[in-house]
C-alpha cells in the first residue's frame, strides 16, 4: 500500500503535522502554533549547476547530494 501521507515536526512546538503526498516541495502551516513547516521532499530532485546553490541555502533541513559526471 502506497503512502498517501507523511508527518513533519513543527521546528517551533515540535507538534506532528500530516502532509499529503501531493503537496511534496511546498511550505506548510502548523496546524497547532501556526508557525511555517518546512517543505518534504520524498522523491529526489535533480539540480542544476545553476539550481545547486540556491536550493541548498534556502532549504532548512538536511540535504543528502549525489554528484556524478557524465564520462
Amino acid at each position: 500500500m502506497a503512502t498517501s501521507s507523511y508527518i513533519v515536526s513543527c521546528p517551533s512546538c515540535g507538534t506532528g503535522n500530516r502532509i499529503p503526498v501531493d503537496k511534496e516541495g511546498l511550505r506548510g502551516r502548523c496546524g497547532n502554533c501556526k508557525s511555517a513547516l518546512p517543505p518534504l521532499y520524498c522523491h529526489p530532485q535533480q539540480m542544476s549547476d545553476r539550481t545547486f546553490d540556491s536550493f541548498i541555502n534556502s532549504y532548512p533541513g538536511p540535504v543528502l547530494a549525489e554528484f556524478w559526471a557524465p564520462t
